[in-house]
């Protein structure tokens, strides 16, 4: 990014975030249930704020990995292909919930899922911080989402511009 000073226009404030999380597990606990393990697969490093906000939320059955995909690397743009930067966590026979903070064009959390079928999941779904409203030809919609938009640049909440401003504590067009 250049020197010039960013304008930010704020979409949702740290408050409605966590009403939206707050519904977003009651949903997911309602769907998934509370018993037998449920592999909550953080997607970083972007889904580290929803992840964490989330799983506080959701009984002890759910059980934290992490796996580092990308398909943005440095750029403003998904370049179409995922790429894993850790191993896939061992899922045979199991349910996963994949966490991520935005699903935008929909290829990296199509490819996660597809991964994570094709290493024998029982049942893989999903959710995310935002999701864009907008067409895609992969992974329609999420399974769980806590908020919604149109075609924004999001950053904050774990969402970034080139690794910078993912610590901002609301949600913001920029």
């Amino acid at each position: 990014m250049s020197n010039t000073p960013l304008s930010f226009r704020q979409l949702y404030t740290p408050e409605r975030i966590k009403a939206a999380v707050e519904l977003t597990a009651d949903r997911i606990v309602a769907r998934m249930g509370d018993e037998h393990p449920i592999i909550a697969l953080a997607l970083l490093n972007g889904a580290l704020w929803f992840a964490a906000d989330l799983l506080r939320l959701l009984p002890p059955n759910y059980l934290l990995e992490t796996a580092r995909v990308s398909s943005y690397g440095n750029q403003l743009e998904s370049s179409g292909e995922v790429r894993w930067l850790t191993p896939p966590p061992d899922c045979r026979g199991k349910r996963v919930l994949v966490l991520d903070d935005v699903l935008d064009s929909g290829h990296t959390l199509h490819h996660v899922c597809e991964t994570l079928r094709r290493r024998g999941a029982h049942e893989v779904l999903t959710a995310v911080a935002v999701e864009k409203d907008i067409p895609r030809e992969h992974c329609e919609h999420a399974d769980f989402a806590a908020l919604h938009c149109g075609e924004r640049y999001l950053v904050g909440y774990g969402m970034d511009a080139r690794g910078k401003y993912r610590n901002l504590p609301d949600i913001c067009e920029l």
